[in-house]
């Protein structure tokens, strides 16, 4: 079930659906149905274009990340857990622990060390195995190696490599005994649905966005040009929304 679910959401976000719409046009004008596979033809390529440029992609992001700003020290405890969520990695072992993390996880990472400075000593709690039933992965156990590398001491961390998702995520550190309060770090676009969804679980951590992808840049033409990281960023908004309407859907929250 959960390979059919990755492969059924891989089809859904951009850019394979792109793909799935201009095979389908090809096919189309190739039989009797030109002027619809013409038709199409010209969707894919506008839904292309538009997910593929900045202007989009901010639209896109910025209300999951207006939610929530930067935690200061101000409003940091002296006490309790830094619990930050996995966000990705590679199977390549012969690779340094940063290269074989998503650049989503290393800013999880960073921001937690941010934290853990100017707290007093704080536990840091991993959560996360892997999200790819294809590829045998633990993101906890190299997010915790690229921490012993920034001088984490050993003891101050704690990984949790089994969760499969953020649900599985929150329910895995419900199970831990942890000093609260907590802190919870994850990307800030996908801090309201990990909020609602330990909230649901009779937790109330404390919101420590990080990564955030919008940025304001006024009368930049180049905006409007296409690129990968716009694409990206309009994949993971579209991902988060999709994930905010199947959990709730599902009861998860």
């Amino acid at each position: 079930m959960t390979a059919l679910y990755q492969i059924i959401k891989q089809l859904i976000l951009p850019p394979s659906c792109i793909f799935v719409l201009l095979l389908a046009s090809f096919i189309l004008s190739l039989i009797r149905f030109k002027r619809l596979g013409r038709v199409m033809l010209g969707l894919s390529i506008l839904l292309f274009y538009l997910l593929s440029i900045s202007p989009t992609a901010d639209l896109l992001l910025a209300p999951l990340e207006s939610g929530h700003s930067t935690i200061t020290a101000k409003q940091l405890p002296r006490t309790g857990t830094l619990v930050v969520l996995g966000g990705g990695a590679f199977a390549t072992a012969d690779l340094p622990a940063s290269s074989r993390l998503t650049q989503g996880s290393i800013q999880r990472l960073l921001e937690a060390v941010r934290l853990y400075h100017l707290m007093d000593q704080p536990k840091i709690v991993i959560s996360g195995g892997s999200g790819n039933p294809f590829v045998k992965v633990s993101e906890a156990e190299i997010m915790r190696e690229l921490l012993l590398n920034l001088r984490i001491p050993k003891k101050r961390i704690v990984i949790e490599s089994e969760s499969r998702n953020t649900y599985e995520n929150a329910t895995a550190v419900q199970r831990l005994k942890l000093t609260r309060p907590l802190i919870l770090i994850t990307t800030a676009a996908h801090m309201d649905r990990s909020l609602r969804v330990f909230r649901a679980l009779k937790m109330k951590p404390l919101p420590a966005p990080c990564d955030f992808k919008v940025h304001k840049r006024e009368h930049d033409p180049l905006r409007f040009f296409p690129s990968a990281g716009a694409l990206a960023n309009s994949n993971a908004a579209i991902y988060e929304y999709l994930g905010t309407w199947w959990y709730a859907l599902t009861g998860k929250f």
